[in-house]
């Protein structure tokens, strides 16, 4: 268990244009969300960090992103940009990072897709990188991938530890998280095509992959911030009967995973990343899941901001 950590909240945006994104992010904060995180994709949603320039400016919310594919940038070039949208936010920035997991959008960018492992292997260099470069002393570096040659990193991030968040369902990167990053996106794994595991989204997967950080890292297990996505929110007083609905209409409702397996009614209704029932059950639902695996940190989709609104209230 971990204790008295606060609990917080995230959200997104999927809008193309900056009323629309403006708009969702207003909604947020009033609602009471305490963060606006962006995805970074090459297929419709705005690039993350001149969007997140824009929400830091316009808003008074954290920024992220959630995460970052590392194979689209030079770790070097990711640091300056990440430092530097910390400096212009006042030090409201929480750099997100991933391994990159859809073979469609390397094709796009004529990027080989390389095996899980070399990805990982690249992300874990970066990751050594940007910190070196938050740091703001001159450093060489001699990787298997990238190679930095008595760099000094402009500017230094105004946070004196910017928040590094490694987002993945995996036991790689998921050991790696516990080692480096002070927060972790705990996901479904991805499966072959880039679509995330539908067979993944019950509790008992969620308690697996804590046990894994747990295990990697017994002595930061306390530092760690433990992050998670709520893809839907229903709200209802017959949570079985609105199961049973959602599962027939599985893949419409989750577009962005595969149904990889057999999934059934009990498993919907046991997932911390679907919930459904009332404000009450669901608040209840949360908070024992907090209590039993430690997460204090809910990323929820936009079309359920204002669902969601009164279950947080109830957490705060």
């Amino acid at each position: 268990m971990m204790g008295a950590r606060k609990l917080r909240f995230a959200t997104t945006s999927f809008q193309l244009t900056r009323d629309g994104v403006l708009a969702e992010a207003h909604l947020a904060e009033s609602l009471g969300y305490d963060t606006f995180v962006v995805a970074d994709h090459l297929y419709e949603n705005l690039a993350p960090f001149p969007t997140l320039m824009v929400m830091a400016e316009h808003t008074g919310l954290r920024v992220g992103t959630c995460v970052l594919c590392n194979d689209f940038r030079h770790p070097l070039l990711m640091a300056k940009d990440a430092a530097t949208l910390d400096v212009l936010s006042d030090g409201r920035f929480e750099l997100g990072l991933g391994a990159g997991y859809q073979p469609p959008e390397y094709q796009m960018a004529g990027i080989p897709f390389d095996r899980g492992r070399e990805r990982f292997d690249r992300l874990a260099e970066s990751v050594r990188i940007v910190k070196l470069a938050f740091a703001g002393k001159a450093f060489s570096f001699d990787g298997a991938y990238y190679q930095v040659r008595e760099y000094t990193s402009y500017p230094k991030p105004a946070q004196s530890r910017l928040p590094l968040m490694l987002g993945g369902g995996g036991r790689r990167l998921l050991s790696l998280a516990a080692a480096e990053a002070d927060i972790v996106s705990v996901l479904p794994a991805a499966g072959p095509g880039g679509l995330l595991r539908a067979t993944q989204l019950t509790t008992d997967s969620l308690r697996e992959k804590i046990a894994v950080l747990r295990a990697a890292a017994p002595d930061r297990w306390t530092e760690l911030e433990v992050n998670i996505l709520i893809f839907d929110v229903t709200v209802t007083t017959d949570r079985r009967a609105a199961g049973a609905e959602y599962l027939a209409e599985l893949d419409e409702r989750l577009g962005q995973f595969t149904i990889d397996g057999p999934v059934t009614v009990d498993d919907l209704l046991d997932s911390p990343c679907l919930l459904f029932g009332t404000v009450n059950q669901i608040t209840e639902q949360l908070q024992l899941l907090r209590e039993v695996t430690g997460v204090s940190y809910l990323g929820v989709f936009p079309h359920c901001v204002k669902a969601f609104a009164p279950i947080m209230d109830r957490l705060n």
